[in-house]
């Protein structure tokens, strides 16, 4: 154990460097983030890439960004047809006062998965991290299986899901084509991500450090916090449903990864056709290594889709248009105040036929509230993830790209704990307690007690 704590805080004193920030640990918390100098608010404190992101499925449909950066991508043009779902010349045309400001990156490369990324450098970021391993490559592949089944693409998966669903209420939210399951998503991306760290390395500790410096509890653990059971069912029953699910999800991706593996040197999709990077990785020997290691056990899948459901943070990148529009409109530019009326009233108008027979009542206002959609995701910062929760926060997380920025909204002193809220906090104090018991423990700041005082 003693071990495990120093191998732990040798990671994360490599990942602190040159932040003005240390890590220590809180009294009834465990490992916390302080702050190593004074702030005030509005002050960025650090930035941080993501150990491992991705964007939601949904999202894809109206913003296309960059599967490494997250940058949203194209022309004012290109991105109003994705929101649209209609080729770019029915888009009206754009005025040069709106094309000149845009700083979202018109390149767009495409990986046959179909995977976008704003430039060739992501796209071998990417590649050379996991995406080797994960890629489907093209529709009829085993791996394609695993993606379509993790995200309810395919009429059989669905057909398959809504059966399972019926035999049991609780697992509607888990086996039904939602965002959910996209977590076995970046699951399989950490899967990869160890494998190719390992063909690098040869060093298996090495290879699982950023995913064993965590705590996890399995995932059936984690979702059966909040477990409705059914008349005479047991909670082992109720974990057995996420249990089976996982254990079904993980043969599709083994067998996506296998043949991946198999196929890999004959089907070498670098990005870079100069690059040797591939000749050098020896990923047969590689996959048996994790094999042995317990890496690909369900376990160990269960334990990282955990891990995920405990740390995991929304991913919000504000769409491009919207500064521009913001921007434009304050300079009283009445060509681009047209045009951004007449986009705005056809992207309304699509929202509208979208909620037809819904019965929300709040979609009135969604769309009066309309606004370009942003970029959403979810993501897992290794630093980030140790700053524990409070209702009365002193930072917040910002996003330009997938690099995060943590800022301070109140003026922090040195040696400060760095805190964030982990939920809504407009809530009252039973609701933000009932939302919190997700997480596994009770909230025991100032707020809070104050509240429970009254």
């Amino acid at each position: 154990m003693a071990s495990e704590n120093v191998e732990t805080m040798t990671y994360f004193a490599h990942l602190i460097q040159d932040k003005p920030i240390r890590l220590g640990r809180a009294e009834g918390k465990g490992k916390a983030l302080f702050a190593a100098t004074r702030f005030t608010a509005g002050q960025a404190i650090f930035r941080e890439k993501p150990f491992v992101a991705m964007q939601h499925r949904a999202n894809r449909r109206t913003t296309q960004g960059c599967d490494n950066c997250f940058k949203v991508l194209g022309t004012v043009e290109e991105q109003l047809a994705v929101m649209l779902q209609v080729g770019t010349d029915a888009i009206p045309t754009v005025p040069n006062a709106l094309k000149d400001s845009s700083a979202a990156p018109t390149q767009i490369l495409t990986c046959p998965c179909g995977e976008v990324y704003c430039s060739l450098e992501c796209q071998v970021a990417a590649w050379e991290r996991y995406h080797c391993l994960l890629c489907a490559g093209h529709p009829d592949t085993p791996m394609q299986a695993f993606v379509d089944y993790s995200t309810g693409s395919d009429a059989s998966v669905r057909r398959s899901a809504n059966e399972h669903a019926q035999k049991n209420d609780a697992a509607v939210i888990y086996v039904s084509p939602t965002e959910t399951n996209e977590i076995f998503l970046l699951a399989a991306q950490v899967i990869c991500s160890i494998i190719v760290r390992y063909a690098k390395s040869q060093d298996m500790v090495h290879a699982r450090r950023p995913v064993d410096v965590f705590c996890k509890l399995p995932w059936w653990e984690v979702v059966a916090v909040n477990a409705e059971l059914e008349d005479g069912q047991t909670l082992e029953e109720y974990c057995d449903i996420f249990k089976n699910l996982l254990a079904h999800t993980l043969s599709l991706f083994l067998d996506g990864l296998r043949f991946n593996v198999s196929h890999i040197m004959l089907h070498d999709n670098h990005p870079d056709p100069d690059s040797s990077f591939m000749a050098t990785m020896d990923f047969d020997h590689a996959l048996d290594a994790c094999e042995a290691a317990g890496v690909l056990t369900l376990d160990f899948f269960a334990n990282v889709v955990g891990m995920f459901e405990m740390n995991n943070i929304s991913l919000e990148i504000r769409h491009p248009l919207n500064e521009l529009a913001e921007e434009r409109h304050k300079s009283g530019h009445a060509q681009v105040a047209t045009w951004l009326s007449t986009i705005s009233a056809t992207i309304q108008a699509k929202l509208k036929l979208e909620h037809e027979g819904d019965n929300d009542d709040d979609d009135d206002d969604q769309v009066a509230d309309w606004d370009f959609p942003d970029l959403d995701g979810t993501a897992l910062y290794s630093l980030i993830c140790m700053m524990n929760h409070s209702c009365d926060p002193n930072v917040a997380v910002t996003y330009e790209t997938g690099e995060a920025t943590v800022v301070a909204i109140q003026d922090i002193g040195p040696g400060d704990e760095l805190c964030i809220a982990y939920i809504d906090t407009d809530v009252d104090v039973d609701e933000r307690r009932a939302q919190l018991s997700e997480y596994h423990f009770e909230c025991a700041c100032p707020r809070c007690k104050d509240e429970l005082a009254q």
